[in-house]
């Protein structure tokens, strides 16, 4: 299989590119934008892994990267980016604050970076499938939907959009044999989280659905296993 993932070169979406890249019959590419250090040394311990750096919120590379999408032939599209907003008070997290104390531009702009390339990298995925007449479609959304925490209107709303996407994308497209499902790990400590306060990890794992700290290897192994799998069930959703 040839597999697209947007977001690959830290956290989950380089344990999945990892993971996926033990086999030696898939050929894996990963958007980056700052983890460069990463995706060099990911692309060097893997001989069919590629890297591809292309910062997705900004119009021009979006764009780009769009334009030349069709060329990489894929099979499979992992849509795993998400910006995290940058959060001084409270780093490596999420939480923009009370929903009614967020400013409606921090929405809109939270929407277009995180939402709009999902959307256009998708739309321009499927045409490629729909030409193909097969695809496979998988979104990373967040335990969060069912049990938000404080201070994460913004997040879980985006992911929610996504995740109303992904059943539409499955019923437009199931005559082209295109299947679209999603995923919802609850709370990874990764780089990223790991800047976070321990008593607010605390409080977002006791208040979560799952009340436990999901690895990303578990993560990228069920996604691996599900992928190997043509016995696919009527629901969208992946069960880790």
């Amino acid at each position: 299989m040839i597999i697209l993932i947007t977001g690959g070169s830290s956290g989950l979406g380089r344990s999945i590119v990892e993971e996926l890249s033990k086999n030696k019959e898939n050929y894996v590419f990963f958007t980056f934008n700052k983890s460069e250090e990463n995706a060099r040394k990911i692309c060097e311990r893997n001989e069919n892994v590629k890297g591809i750096k292309c910062d997705l919120t900004i119009k021009n590379e979006l764009d780009d990267f769009i334009n030349n999408i069709k060329t990489l032939k894929i099979d499979v599209l992992i849509n795993n980016f998400y910006s995290w907003p940058e959060n001084p008070l409270m780093p490596g997290t999420f939480l923009t604050g009370h929903f009614h104390k967020i400013d409606e531009n921090t929405f809109i702009e939270e929407f277009k970076k995180n939402i709009i390339p999902t959307v256009l990298i998708t739309q321009e995925i499927i045409k490629f499938f729909r030409s193909r007449k097969k695809g496979k479609i998988l979104t990373t959304l967040t335990s969060f939907l069912n049990s938000p925490s404080i201070g994460s209107s913004i997040y879980v709303s985006n992911k929610n959009y996504l995740k109303s996407l992904c059943k539409v994308w499955g019923v437009e497209n199931k005559k082209y044999n295109i299947t679209s499902h999603y995923f919802s790990p609850s709370l990874m400590i990764t780089g990223h989280t790991s800047k976070m306060d321990k008593r607010l990890i605390d409080q977002m794992i006791k208040s979560s659905e799952l009340n436990e700290i999901m690895t990303v290897d578990h993560v990228s192994k069920k996604i691996s296993k599900f992928l190997n799998t043509d016995d696919l069930d009527n629901s969208n959703q992946i069960l880790l």
